[in-house]
């Protein structure tokens, strides 16, 4: 599937693209229509007599313009390439000078406008192709979490100066002094203005040390900013430790005028946590 992977994406593009390409056909159908009734009519109107109409010097004219289909087939040929539309504006020189002005401001507005709004809506309808094919859209998204991940084990490697496979507070002070280490973080979105509240962060399990495990997935959800579901356990984590500090309390205290007194103190413990997590999650923090 991989090996595969542009030729898929190239047949779901052309197949997106078919329902525009009869839209594309009608509109250009219905332009070369309106233009070539006009230069045909030019051309029916300036050959008036049966001699004109077999002159030599107007067989270009005849050919081009002498009836609404050669008009259709010269238009869509001037616009497409198919001949240079300088043939077909020396051919109606022999009519009004306006018919030739027309025929400019035709190519004008075929080459300059309908060309490219034509392109346009090809390639949107090929990026939404590629978007919606849920096969590449997977293959996509286990690249780039490949990729991640390659990119923060090379940060970790510049880290771990000795090479025991994990990371200390030292070592990663020591190494946030290099730019190019830096630079490693500002690449994959990390603040590491902070080294300790970053090593804090990174080091689950509080035992001092930061594997490369520890240090891969959590870097890898430190990127970016919070998202809602990490929003949504914040506040069933504050919930969960209001409940618990309440409750703690009324096993304490059982006097009412206690209970209020440490219902204040709990008060400002929940507003230490909700600082501390908003500190946590802050975009600027890390």
């Amino acid at each position: 599937m991989k090996f595969f992977r542009e030729l898929r994406m190239m047949i779901f593009s052309i197949m997106n693209s078919m329902k525009s390409l009869l839209w594309v056909m009608l509109i250009l159908g219905l332009m070369y229509y309106i233009f070539g009734i006009s230069f045909s009519a030019a051309a029916t109107e300036y050959l008036v007599t049966t001699e004109m109409w077999n002159d030599p010097e107007n067989s270009a004219l005849v050919h081009h313009f002498g009836t609404l289909d050669r008009a259709f087939v010269s238009l869509f040929m001037s616009m497409s390439g198919g001949n240079d539309w300088a043939v077909y504006y020396d051919a109606l020189a022999p009519c009004s000078t306006m018919y030739q002005l027309l025929f400019l401001i035709f190519i004008s507005f075929a080459v300059f406008a309908v060309v490219n709004i034509v392109t346009g809506v090809f390639v949107d309808g090929a990026i939404q192709a590629s978007s919606g094919d849920k096969a590449l859209m997977v293959q996509e998204e286990m690249e780039l979490k490949k990729a991640r991940s390659d990119s923060l084990r090379e940060v970790f490697e510049e880290l771990d100066t000795d090479n025991s496979g994990s990371c200390n507070i030292t070592e990663l002070e020591e190494r946030l002094g290099d730019e190019r280490v830096t630079a490693y973080f500002n690449a994959i979105k990390l603040d590491v203005s902070d080294a300790k509240t970053l090593f804090c962060l990174l080091d689950h399990d509080q035992s001092g040390d930061v594997s490369i495990d520890e240090f891969v997935s959590g870097c890898y959800k430190l990127q970016g900013e919070a998202r809602s579901l990490d929003t949504k356990l914040m506040q069933y984590e504050v919930k969960f430790l209001t409940e618990a500090i309440v409750a703690l309390g009324e096993q304490i205290f059982g006097c009412s005028s206690c209970y209020f007194l440490f219902s204040g103190c709990c008060f400002l413990l929940l507003f230490a946590v909700v600082l501390f997590y908003f500190f946590i999650f802050s975009p600027k923090c890390i």
